[in-house]
């Protein structure tokens, strides 16, 4: 029976058993398999389940690859541990690029997400907002400053033709912030994960205004990156990793019912809350992890928009193609 991990990597009985028999029959030590410490910035977020699919498929076993998941509670924790070489890979944001530039001893080396389509506006379920026109002047819920929420404010603002200053940016932090603050309309919207609408919409409590990905259509939303330490000296296993992840990707996008049923398991989400999610991100999901230039292009802008540089910076810095699979 497939089984999902969500910290740790598996190592079955069974085959360590026929490992250790193969080992006697031919008098050679079996290989032990290459572990893997993989990084999650969110334990449930859909978008990096991809990982979860690919252990429980068994597809990092055909590699001899162990894979030890770790899941952190938010980017800035998960940087942490890639600095004190605690992790090999990081899953996380696209515009978490930056932190190559400030020093992070690692590469952005696949874009698994493009545009935002799980990041969407949130207002409270009786909010008389109908399109986003309606919430110039009002004030926006974020997760912190200099975040992808804080940013997807100051776009829509662009895109608006609205200066800043018609915008107002309050931090309200995870899930439970954004419940708390659209429960005592303590701001008028939130920017946050689709998923967390589909769940309050039930209950009248908020609904999905729109994906920000309506007015954002090209970005890198999610990226996977590698430690310099194993980029530099053990490339075959970052190849191997990015061949089990699309392998992941493959899986789920062929069969949805089971994907479903797989990382629900992981995302605890309500059934029909899954499938609409899944339906929605799933299209965006990359098959092979290419860098689509015009989603560099915008990230690169949005450090300047965030005041995290003077100028954009050279991507090409930042990311690789060398590990991917070949098309």
């Amino acid at each position: 029976m497939e089984q999902l991990h969500r910290r740790f990597g598996r190592r079955p009985v069974l085959i360590g058993i026929a490992a250790a028999a193969a080992s006697v029959a031919t008098g050679r030590p079996a290989t032990a398999a290459e572990r893997l410490r993989v990084g999650k910035s969110l334990a449930d977020l859909f978008a990096y389940t991809p990982v979860d699919v690919a252990i429980a498929k068994g597809y990092y076993e055909r590699q001899n690859i162990d894979i030890e998941i770790i899941a952190f509670q938010g980017a800035a924790k998960m940087q942490q541990a890639m600095v004190a070489g605690a992790i090999d890979f990081a899953i996380g944001s696209g515009s978490a690029m930056i932190n190559v530039l400030k020093g992070v001893p690692a590469i952005c080396i696949a874009e698994t997400t493009a545009a935002p389509v799980e990041l969407g506006i949130i207002v409270p379920y009786d909010s008389p907002a109908k399109t986003a026109d309606d919430l110039k002047g009002k004030k926006f819920g974020i997760a912190t400053v200099g975040s992808v929420t804080e940013w997807a404010v100051f776009e829509l603002a662009r895109v608006k033709g609205w200066t800043k200053q018609d915008v107002v940016t309050v931090t309200v932090g995870g899930n439970q912030g954004n419940i708390g603050a659209l429960r005592t309309h303590l701001v008028d919207c939130v920017l946050a994960d689709v998923g967390l609408a589909f769940q309050l919409e039930p209950q009248k409590i908020a609904r999905l205004l729109m994906p920000c990905s309506d007015y954002i259509p090209h970005f890198i939303m999610h990226a996977i990156f590698a430690s310099r330490e194993i980029a530099d000296g053990r490339p075959e296993a970052v190849r191997g990793f990015l061949k089990g992840w699309f392998e992941g990707v493959a899986y789920m996008r062929a069969n949805r019912d089971e994907a479903i049923a797989m990382v629900r398991k992981i995302t605890e989400l309500d059934r029909s809350v899954q499938e609409r999610q899944f339906d929605l991100v799933m299209p965006e999901m990359s098959s092979n992890g290419r860098f689509n230039a015009k989603g560099l292009a915008t990230i690169a802008r949005s450090f300047v928009d965030l005041g995290v540089t003077d100028k954009e910076p050279d991507m090409t810095l930042l990311y690789t193609e060398k590990f991917l699979p070949k098309l």
